[in-house]
């Protein structure tokens, strides 16, 4: 089990949700926005809050994750709700994307570099035409607040970074800048955070 999968296990199967079980805001104001029935993948999706969110909205939907617990907790709230969601479970070191979708989206995720770039690069070719890649991410400026998101920064984002990388692929920047958020996502994420948020389409 890598170190990745062991950490976010141990997370997840704790009692509960641990992100608790309404989806991330930004997230759900972007799944708002797109048109009926849009095939949507959600990278780093734990244990499902936003893919749950675009399911009732009755998008067809794929979760990925390294963590095969928080997968768990996912496909068993969709069980419940009778909603349809696939599941990936890998790390995304070893995502080989074999299909393509509308929309991809993340809220909080954490990847390095050279991962980091790789990641978005495979994003962008598993994108439809016209297809939106977005998610909320945190800001380096979050690194001595206590309301959440990982104490190592080069896990953390900056809007300028993410330029750099979305301008060496085909695609157009949509939205990109760092603000503040106050959160309310369960145990992990609470209180006021600063954020990067960001929408690309591809060409």
């Amino acid at each position: 089990m890598s170190d990745q999968r062991e950490f976010w296990n141990e997370r997840f199967a704790k009692e509960g949700y641990f992100y608790g079980l309404e989806p991330n805001l930004y997230v759900a104001s972007i799944i708002d926005t797109l048109d009926e029935n849009r095939k949507i993948l959600f990278l780093g999706e734990g244990e499902g809050r936003n893919a749950i969110y675009a399911a009732r909205a009755g998008h067809q939907v794929t979760a990925l994750d390294a963590s095969d617990i928080g997968l768990a907790k996912c496909a068993e709230r969709a069980r419940s709700e009778d909603l349809a969601i696939e599941l990936i479970h890998t790390d995304l070191e070893e995502w080989s994307p074999s299909d393509s979708y509308d929309a991809v989206l993340c809220s909080f995720l954490h990847l390095a570099e050279p991962l980091r770039s790789d990641v978005f690069a495979k994003v962008l070719d598993v994108l439809s035409t016209g297809g939106l890649f977005g998610g909320e991410f945190f800001s380096v400026h979050q690194l001595p607040r206590t309301t959440g998101g990982p104490k190592d920064e080069t896990l953390l984002y900056t809007a300028s970074a993410l330029e750099s990388i979305f301008s060496g692929l085909s695609c157009e920047i949509a939205e990109l800048h760092e603000c503040d958020a106050e959160l309310f996502e369960g145990r992990g994420h609470n209180g006021i955070a600063s954020v990067v948020r960001m929408q690309v389409r591809r060409r």
